[in-house]
């Protein structure tokens, strides 16, 4: 694990002491190859390969981002207090955007003296980030890959979000339960029900244990970090800034949706795909076929192999 402090310019609208952000490098060596950039989704953390990755079917030796093809760098979201301490100085949470989390990633990527990175991929909330990184730097990067995400505002996920947050705020009991009522935004009706048809555990059990399991592991401010900026994606940014973006930019842009999403629907991101083709033809979309919901690109791991092994 490797950590840096960030310049106070970049966080003191939103925190009152030094910050720390940090990252992984995956299976690094001396060998000249080219730079592969992962962003994790709401609770995930750097750790994406190995007995604890949460990508390990996808990222390693000889798997589909393929460590000996590629120098891997996978980046915590600011305030996902995996290993620093970032989330307790944060004090005016409603002052974080997305663009500030891009720009401090940026930041990083110069701090680690890297003239440009190969991909760029991420996954629902770091999905959204990576989408902000490209429109800070259009050119910097040669293929951005974005899964179940997109980078405009959506009043139903500031909906779900706000709805979360006033569970938080509730009682003590408040962080399960809002844990509980967002994993039925990230699963489908269909997912949920083909999976307690043949199980022997309860969906009632099933929503428990996640809501006690993440408790354990993710600390509560961590968690309404997050939430805010689940909900902020867009804020701040418009429409105009990323469509200008792709005028300039000479970035293979892949859009992986998934069909039976109900976080980032994916009418919603074939409507961006249009929009992105009317000034910049580079863009390519995939449909990732799936009962699961949103949580699929953490599930049905073979099938988003195979869509992401024709572009790396």
């Amino acid at each position: 694990m490797n950590k840096k402090r960030i310049p106070k310019q970049l966080t003191s609208h939103f925190a009152d002491k030094d910050c720390e952000i940090s990252y992984q490098w995956i299976c690094i060596d001396n060998e000249p190859k080219p730079t592969l950039v992962i962003l994790h989704a709401l609770t995930g953390n750097s750790t994406v390969s190995g007995k604890d990755g949460w990508w390990n079917e996808i990222v390693g030796e000889n798997k589909t981002i393929n460590c000996n093809k590629y120098n891997i760098l996978s980046i915590d979201t600011l305030g996902n207090g995996y290993a620093t301490n970032t989330h307790l100085h944060i004090h005016s949470i409603e002052n974080i955007t997305v663009n500030d989390v891009a720009k401090i990633n940026l930041w990083l990527l110069d701090e680690l003296q890297l003239t440009t990175v190969h991909s760029l991929i991420g996954g629902s909330l770091g999905g959204a980030i990576a989408w902000e990184m490209w429109k800070e730097k259009p050119v910097f990067f040669q293929q951005l890959i974005s899964i179940g995400a997109h980078p405009l505002e959506n009043h139903w996920i500031k909906g779900i979000t706000f709805l979360q947050k006033n569970l938080l705020q509730k009682n003590e009991s408040g962080y399960e339960q809002a844990r509980m009522w967002s994993m039925l935004f990230y699963r489908n009706a269909l997912g949920v029900d083909s999976k307690f048809n043949q199980s022997s555990q309860s969906i009632e059990n099933w929503l428990t244990y996640h809501g006690a399991s993440l408790k354990a592991r993710f600390s509560e401010k961590s968690y309404e970090i997050m939430n805010h900026l689940l909900g902020a994606i867009g804020k701040g940014s418009y429409r105009e800034q990323f469509l200008n973006a792709a005028q300039k930019s000479t970035t293979q842009i892949v859009v992986i949706s998934i069909s039976s999403d109900w976080l980032f629907h994916p009418q919603h991101q074939i409507e961006w795909i249009e929009a992105i083709k009317q000034v910049h033809k580079n863009i390519t979309h995939h449909s990732l076929e799936s009962v699961h919901g949103h949580d699929a690109f953490l599930i049905e791991f073979e099938k988003l192999g195979r869509i992401i092994e024709n572009y790396l």
